[in-house]
């Protein structure tokens, strides 16, 4: 994850830290990305316990495991999926958002 000394220059203000979720690995990574996004969109201070957890599972992302992962932060199913349908143009904007950037800095993998 991030070392002490990390943590701390980010706790300072000398640093921002800013995540972009790229899905770079085929349908489960991008099932993953919209799902971040989605938690993100209820409550954004959820997003790193998501991050966290995700980057902990040690299994391939599918609606099951995802879903899962969403309610192991204290995120309910129900406005999960709400968040799912009714922020999907939005997501898929940020995820395009992020794709393009990538491009441009050339950026073909993650970390970057």
């Amino acid at each position: 994850m991030m070392s002490e000394d990390m943590k701390q220059i980010i706790q300072d203000g000398k640093v921002r830290v800013i995540f972009r979720d790229f899905p770079i690995l085929g349908e489960a990574s991008l099932k993953a990305v919209q799902a971040a996004l989605a938690v993100h969109l209820i409550n954004p201070s959820k997003y790193i316990e998501f991050y966290h957890a995700a980057l902990n599972h040690k299994q391939q992302f599918n609606d099951e495991s995802i879903l899962s992962l969403v309610k192991s932060i204290g995120i309910a199913e129900e406005d999960f999926k709400v968040s799912l349908a009714k922020n999907s143009d939005t997501i898929e904007k940020m995820i395009q958002s992020t794709k393009e950037l990538a491009q441009n800095i050339n950026i073909r993998g993650t970390p970057a």
